[in-house]
């Protein structure tokens, strides 16, 4: 898939990501807690958005059409999997049902998408990409007890803790 392409993709996904965690930020505004949780990953996400918005406005123009990045369209497709099915959970969701959502979410190849692109604009960002996920899962070990909630905030702290060694 070309640089264009791609940048064009990646950056849509953020905005869903972001605008799915302000959806949980808004149905969780009685928990303050939660609403703030989910207010931090939307910031975060509408960053990641506007890092890929930068650093297309800073690759030389014919890198979008010149460049490919083969090989991430099943990584993708499980993104947009993961966003269909986070945007499926209605109001009534429970905490340990979006907290699973965002976990799922944050295991995906998304952030490491993003830091590959930045990576191919001459763009590279000092945050690492687990930074995001670690605390997303630090918290909903402290905001849920559910065993699949802290299975898989567990299991994104080791994934993390791979990817820094």
């Amino acid at each position: 898939m070309r640089l264009d392409d791609m940048l064009d993709r990646c950056q849509r996904l953020e905005e869903r990501a972001a605008a799915l965690y302000r959806s949980y930020a808004a149905s969780t505004r009685a928990e303050p807690s939660a609403c703030a949780l989910w207010t931090e990953l939307a910031r975060e996400e509408e960053e990641h958005a506007r890092s890929v918005t930068l650093a297309r406005s800073h690759r030389e123009a014919t890198e979008g059409w010149r460049t490919r990045l083969d090989g991430w369209e099943e990584a993708l497709g499980e993104v947009e999997q993961c966003l269909a099915a986070g945007e499926r959970l209605g109001g009534d969701a429970s905490t340990a049902q979006r907290l699973s959502m965002g976990l799922d979410l944050e295991m995906t190849e998304l952030d490491a998408l993003r830091h590959v692109l930045l990576a191919a604009c001459r763009r590279p960002e000092d945050d690492p990409p687990t930074a995001h996920a670690v605390r997303l899962a630090e918290a909903a070990t402290r905001l849920s007890d559910d065993p699949h909630v802290q299975v898989q905030a567990a299991l994104l702290r080791a994934r993390a803790r791979v990817k820094v060694s």
